[in-house]
């Protein structure tokens, strides 16, 4: 017979089995059920700039000590979304978005100075243009967008470089989910998995301001258009409360939708607002809160009032506190869950290998150098921003970013993401010149240009330029470089063109002539230091013929074959109104009887511009000085003095002579930021000049003899004007005074 045992033990140890069984239910009920502790998903809504006043609200959970489990995110939503669930504080955040420079991060180029020798020479024959991708194929296409967003992802890997190297987004300090667009079908994009910034960049691509974000054979756009308020993305990751900020944009009034600006940008809120709505619909009074900060006349595009937006964000925040506090926890687990959630991560240290994706027809040569400064070195992320912006900077890429894969405890592994331009590899602009004076002189132009690039592996490009108005030409070059840096190259060229200058006595217009002149050439160069050289031999003629006027020049055809050279340095930050830097240009022309010309001179001209800017004024100077070392040239090679900014208040190149000095100084001051791309800015100023030139004396064509048009002296000319920097051009509009009295008012649009 066994012994039986206490009833008393009995009960106890059926008491602490059932205790054993039913603990990890009660615990994980406590976790997900709990009224004290519920899981709370943070939905952040889109709105462009107004997207800041989400780092307000955050700051006041921060202080109600309210812990986040999950945060969800359309646009600007996700990039403080994503920013946060990284591990960055709220005052992190505030810091980096009021700090940043709105207007550089929006501009996708590198500084100017920085740009290839070869793409700065051509931005200083600017146009208003308007431009075309030419495929392959022959098809023409558009730029997917105003803002290919270079800057702004390059942005974001530094925002969230501590979790950089985290492929799911559900293993970053706090569970995350970005949305957008599916491009190719409209259907709602989720955000799980991959590198965070390239899931930012998608959700805020604005359909028209940023291009689309092209990423694992799919398309994306802004998430706004499908789910500004993704509350059910929330949902669907098990949260019990929903803390949602809607920024609201609103529709657009009548008087703005005249416009097709206004007009798309219509179609954008009405989408979002229709999805707003059926996304508020699914908020639980009893257990949601909804914060909608008054943002008042903070527009979408007016980041540079970021502090302002987080303000607003603070106050709604405030007002919601009473509905909020009741899921604030203890300071003890407020400061663990925060312990747990921010700080700087595991931001990549070394980098083991290094990998160039998406090129076709660019040779992967180019990566070179940054592949060096990375590859088996400890990460330097400045110098790898550096040497991705300089390969964009050379015109082939709508983006050049990159993301990290962990492989071994060697480092980790760097992916370059080059995307080349969908629109390419040929470009087709069309623009408009126009210069005016009131003087009589009045020059326009319709420009064409080709430029085709990527023709071998080294980078060959054909260029070509069609001029039609009343200074034609016609103008082609072939550009082969000799090694990928393009430290030397060589050019072959035919140029043909007609230029209606005038001639006068003194103050007097006598006659207009059109020279037609006609070359064909090539060039060895190299670039060296920022300093490109090029020299070599051309075919030349030279036609004069008389348009309006008395006869004061010999007519006919002169052969002018020569030499020519050209060296260059440039390091300004602009071509249309420079605010910083130095440009010299030193250029030598010289016709040859032995190379069959009729004639036989050297002509030297050295160009000379520095500007430099102090808040938001900038003074300009330049010098010029050319000579013939005692040739007398044909008046048409003759240096010209006359014009805007160059002895203003005269008409346009009233002077000419042998041998000229001239130098001028420019105040100008920023009266208006343009947000890019739209340009840099508008500009009131006045200018000083003075100018020397030598007798300017021609063989009169009817009697052999020598012809004074005007006496060796120096003359002195100012201005005020009014100008514009954009991306399709400057513009001008000035009003000169000369010493003599003489006013002239200018128009100026690009290069006529």
């Amino acid at each position: 017979m066994r012994p039986r045992l206490p009833a008393r033990f009995v009960l106890l140890a059926t008491a602490l089995a059932m205790l054993v069984l039913t603990t990890p239910m009660l615990l994980a009920a406590e976790r997900t059920h709990s009224p004290h502790h519920p899981r709370i998903g943070l939905v952040l809504s889109g709105g462009g700039a107004r997207g800041s006043a989400h780092i307000g609200v955050l700051q006041v959970l921060e202080k109600l000590r309210i812990p986040i489990h999950v945060v969800v995110g359309t646009s600007m939503g996700s990039l403080v979304g994503g920013g946060y669930a990284a591990g960055l504080t709220p005052d992190e955040l505030a810091q980096r978005v009021t700090e940043v420079n709105w207007d550089q991060l929006f501009n996708d180029d590198p500084p100017r100075r920085e740009w290839p020798a070869r793409r700065k020479e051509a931005s200083m024959n600017p146009t208003w243009n308007f431009t075309l991708g030419v495929r392959d194929n022959g098809s023409f296409s558009l730029p997917p967008g105003a803002i290919s967003g270079q800057q702004v992802q390059l942005f974001f890997n530094d925002l969230v470089k501590g979790v950089e190297t985290v492929p799911d987004f559900d293993s970053l300090p706090i569970p995350f989910r970005a949305v957008a667009t599916n491009l190719e079908n409209g259907e709602m994009a989720v955000f799980e998995r991959g590198p965070l910034p390239v899931a930012m960049r998608a959700s805020m691509s604005v359909p028209g301001i940023f291009a689309p974000m092209e990423w694992e054979n799919h398309i994306y756009v802004d998430g706004g258009l499908v789910r500004n308020l993704p509350i059910d993305v929330a949902r669907d990751m098990g949260v019990d409360v929903i803390i949602a900020v809607n920024l609201g944009s609103g529709y657009l009034p009548r008087e703005q939708l005249t416009s097709i600006l206004g007009v798309t940008g219509q179609m954008i809120a009405i989408l979002t607002e229709q999805n707003v709505q059926a996304s508020l619909k699914q908020i639980d009074r009893r257990r949601d809160v909804l914060i909608v900060p008054d943002l008042g006349d903070i527009g979408s595009g007016d980041f540079a009032r970021a502090a302002d937006a987080i303000a607003t964000g603070v106050a709604a925040a405030q007002k919601a506190a009473p509905a909020l506090a009741r899921y604030s926890v203890s300071e003890a687990e407020y400061a663990a869950w925060k312990r747990e959630r921010f700080g700087p991560g595991h931001p990549v240290q070394r980098v083991a290998a290094v990998e160039v994706a998406g090129l076709k027809r660019v040779n992967d040569g180019i990566f070179t150098n940054l592949i060096e400064n990375q590859k088996g070195q400890p990460l330097d992320r400045a110098q790898l921003n550096r040497d991705a912006q300089l390969i964009y900077g050379r015109g082939d890429f709508e983006r050049v970013n990159y993301h990290f894969r962990p492989k071994d405890d060697s480092g980790d592994l760097l992916i370059v993401d080059a995307m080349e331009k969908r629109w390419g590899p040929g470009y087709l602009s069309f623009g408009l010149g126009l210069l005016s004076d009131n003087q009589g002189d009045s020059r326009f132009g319709l420009h064409a240009t080709y430029d085709r690039t990527w023709i071998n592996s080294l980078g060959a490009e054909w260029g070509s330029e069609l001029t039609l108005g009343n200074s034609p030409r016609f103008k082609t070059e072939f550009y082969q470089p000799l090694d990928l840096d393009r430290a030397a190259f060589v050019t072959s060229y035919l140029d043909l063109g007609v230029s209606p200058d005038s001639v006068f006595i003194e103050d007097q217009r006598v006659a207009r002539y059109d020279v037609t002149r006609a070359r064909i050439g090539a060039d060895l160069g190299t670039t060296l230091g920022g300093i490109e050289m090029r020299i070599g031999p051309y075919l030349g003629q030279t036609k004069v013929t008389l348009d309006t006027g008395s006869r004061e020049l010999p007519e006919g055809r002169i052969m002018d074959s020569g030499l020519r050279a050209r060296l260059v340095y440039d390091t300004l930050d602009s071509a249309g109104a420079p605010r910083e830097g130095v440009r010299i240009a030193l250029e030598a022309l010289s016709p040859l009887e032995a190379m069959g010309a009729d004639v036989q001179y050297t002509r030297a001209l050295l160009n000379a511009t520095t500007a430099h800017s102090f808040g938001r004024n900038t003074v300009a100077a330049r010098i010029e000085a050319g000579s013939s070392f005692g040739d007398r040239m044909p008046y048409y090679d003759q240096f010209p003095l006359g014009g805007f900014l160059k002895l203003s208040g005269y008409a346009n190149e009233q002077f000419r002579g042998n041998n000229v000095v001239f130098g001028g100084l420019a105040y100008y001051r920023q009266i208006a930021t343009l947000p890019p791309p739209i340009g840099r800015g508008l500009y009131l100023g006045a200018s000083l000049e003075a100018g020397w030139l030598s007798e300017g004396a021609i063989d009169k064509e009817t009697a052999g003899q020598d012809v004074t048009l005007s006496s060796e002296a120096t003359r002195f000319g100012g201005s005020i004007f009014f100008g514009s920097d954009t991306w399709i051009g400057p513009a001008y509009l000035g009003l000169g005074l000369s010493e003599d009295g003489d006013s002239a008012v200018y128009v100026l649009i690009g290069r006529p």
